[in-house]
C-alpha cells in the first residue's frame, strides 16, 4: 500500500525517528513552528499526544523504514492517520553533515515531509507481507549455508587440505559431504569441521523446510499462486525467484509503471546529462540486493531459452568492449525481464515468446 499527499492538504507535519526503546519526533506547521519530543516506543502513546495536542488539525507522519517493521504504521493506518515510510536512501545527506542523532534525523525528515520532497515505499499487506516473512527467512538459511561453505573452505585451506576444497558457490552433494566427514586430519581440525558440517547440515534441512513452507503458503492462497505460475512462464524464472518477487514488490496491482520494478531492484542506468550532451553510467544498485541477484541469475538462465533475450543479449554486447561486454549485456537483459515481469503481473497471463 502506498500513500500519495500533497502537503498543501496538510497543517501539522510529523517526522519520527523510530527504534525499539522510543520515539524521537519532531512537529512543525505552516507557520514555521518547530517543536521536538521523545516519547516511549509506543504507538498508542503517540496516538494520544497527537488527540491532546492537535486533534482539530490535519496530521501527516513519516518515518524510515527499519527494523522495527511496521507496527506504528498500521496502528496509525487504523486510526486514520495517514504515516509514510520511507526509504533511508531516499532521504538526502548533506557532504558537511558531521553529527547524527534521532532529534536531527526526525527534524530532516519533517523538513523534507513538509516540502513534499518524500515518497512512501509500498508498505506490502496481508498475505503478501507474511509471504515477505517467509521468503526472508529462505534467503537467512541461504546465506547461513553458503557462509558455512565458506568456513569449511577457510579451515581446508589453513589445514592444508587443499585438494579436498570445493567451490563453495556450487552445490555440495551428499558424496562431497561424506567425504568430509571421513577426511583423515588432526584432531583438532576433526573436531572443527565436524561441527562446521553440523551446522551445514542443520543450515540445509531449514532452508528445505522453509521451502515447503512457502509451497504450502502458495498453495493457500490462490491469487498469490496465480501470479507464481504467470512469473514461472517466464524463461530464467522457478519457484525461488517467483516467489522472492512477490514477498518484495507486494500486490502486483500496486504497480504503477513499468519501470518501478527496475527501480526497485536497482537495475536502472545512473545519468549526468547536461544540455544535449546525454552521459549514462552503471547501474543505480539501489533497492533490494537480493532480487537484482536473482533476476541477473535468472537472465543467464532465459538467453539460453528464450531466442529473443538471445538476440537482445547478443545486440547489447556487441556494442561494448569485450572486456565488459558480457556483464553490461546480462545486466540489460535483467532490465528487460522487469519489463516482460511488470507486463504479465498486470495483464495476469502466461507469458508467450
Amino acid at each position: 500500500m502506498t500513500i500519495n499527499y500533497s502537503p498543501k492538504e496538510y497543517d501539522i507535519f510529523i517526522g519520527l525517528d523510530v527504534d525499539k526503546k522510543s520515539f524521537s519526533f519532531t512537529v512543525t506547521d505552516n507557520n514555521n513552528m518547530k517543536r521536538s519530543k521523545k516519547i516511549p516506543s509506543n504507538p498508542e502513546k503517540f496516538y494520544n499526544y497527537l488527540q491532546n495536542n492537535h486533534a482539530d488539525k490535519k496530521v501527516v507522519c513519516a518515518y524510515e523504514a527499519g527494523p522495527t517493521g511496521f507496527h506504528l504504521y498500521d496502528y496509525l493506518n487504523m486510526k486514520d492517520i495517514p504515516c509514510l515510510v520511507v526509504s533511508p536512501l531516499s532521504i538526502p545527506k548533506a557532504p558537511n553533515e558531521r553529527v547524527k542523532n534521532n532529534r536531527i534525523d526526525s527534524e530532516k525528515l519533517t523538513q523534507h515531509l513538509k516540502s513534499g520532497s518524500v515518497k512512501s515505499i509500498r508498505v506490502p499487506q496481508d498475505e503478501y507481507r507474511q509471504l515477505r516473512y517467509l521468503v526472508k527467512t529462505r534467503e537467512n538459511y541461504s546465506k547461513l549455508c553458503k557462509a558455512t561453505k565458506q568456513r569449511i573452505k577457510a579451515l581446508l585451506l589453513s589445514a592444508h587440505l587443499d585438494p579436498s576444497i570445493k567451490d563453495d558457490c556450487e552445490q555440495w552433494s551428499r558424496n562431497y559431504i561424506n567425504e568430509l566427514t571421513h577426511l583423515s586430519c588432526d584432531n583438532a581440525v576433526r573436531q572443527s569441521l565436524d561441527m562446521l558440517l553440523n551446522d551445514l547440515k542443520y543450515a540445509r534441512e531449514q532452508t528445505l523446510a522453509i521451502h515447503r513452507a512457502l509451497k504450502a503458503f502458495c498453495k493457500k492462497h490462490e491469487t498469490i499462486d496465480n501470479y507464481r505460475r504467470y512469473l514461472q512462464s517466464i524463461p530464467g524464472i522457478g519457484f525461488i525467484v517467483a516467489t522472492t518477487i512477490l514477498g518484495k514488490i507486494g500486490d502486483p496491482m500496486e504497480l504503477r509503471n513499468p519501470r518501478e520494478i527496475g527501480a526497485f531492484t536497482g537495475l536502472v542506468p545512473t545519468e549526468k546529462s547536461t544540455g544535449d550532451a546525454i552521459k549514462r553510467g552503471s547501474i543505480t544498485h539501489l533497492g533490494n540486493t537480493t532480487l537484482r541477484t536473482l533476476l541477473i541469475e535468472a537472465a543467464w538462465v532465459a538467453i539460453r531459452k528464450d531466442v529473443t533475450l538471445q538476440q537482445f543479449y547478443h545486440r547489447i554486447k556487441g556494442r561494448h568492449h569485450p572486456k565488459m561486454a558480457a556483464k553490461k549485456a546480462i545486466t540489460a537483459v535483467a532490465r528487460k525481464l522487469t519489463l516482460i515481469i511488470h507486463r504479465i503481473l498486470k495483464e495476469q497471463r502466461m507469458y508467450i515468446p
